[in-house]
């Protein structure tokens, strides 16, 4: 049986542990990696789910997808984001930024922070990681990625694999 001093002094060993790697106890705990499958089309055609990935089938048009984050820390920023594409269209690149948003009742407008758009790079059927930087936030904001997936080329689609995110 486990006392209550055991737990103490284990939890007194992890966290000098924690702090020589340089990671605060919340850092070391609090990264996520969600599937693209989680995304939310709000313009284009209708998505494809493989492998839970989120393509775009259309040979014509773009698909343009949304990314919730979940924000359980509500004292720090994100410090580190990523989404991993399939850029398969040889001269369209897939394109994600990570925002930051909140409802301003007074003004009945929604206010934020909207990154800077970062792009894949050429075709490939390998996965690519666009580093869409950090983002701050308050109590009552919320943070999301914004998505944008080209047409097929020659019958390749290309997907949002998955993202991740480090409070």
């Amino acid at each position: 049986m486990i006392t209550t001093m055991q737990k103490v002094g284990a939890g007194l060993v992890l966290i000098p542990s924690l702090l020589i790697a340089g990671l605060t106890p919340a850092e070391a705990g609090d990264r996520k990696v969600y599937p693209g499958s989680m995304g939310v089309k709000y313009s284009g055609p209708n998505p494809v789910y493989a492998w839970s990935a989120i393509g775009n089938p259309s040979s014509s048009s773009w698909m343009y997808v949304d990314l919730p984050v979940i924000n359980d820390d509500t004292t720090s920023g994100i410090d580190y984001t990523r989404v991993d594409v399939l850029d398969r269209h040889y001269s369209s690149n897939v394109r994600c930024s990570i925002n930051t948003a909140y409802w301003n009742n007074t003004y009945d407008t929604m206010y934020g922070y909207w990154g800077p758009n970062k792009y894949s790079t050429g075709s490939s059927n390998n996965a690519q990681y666009l580093y869409t930087g950090s983002a701050s936030h308050g109590s009552t904001r919320h943070e999301y990625f914004s998505c944008a997936i080209p047409p097929t080329y020659s019958g390749n689609r290309s997907y949002i694999v998955s993202y991740t995110v480090s409070e």
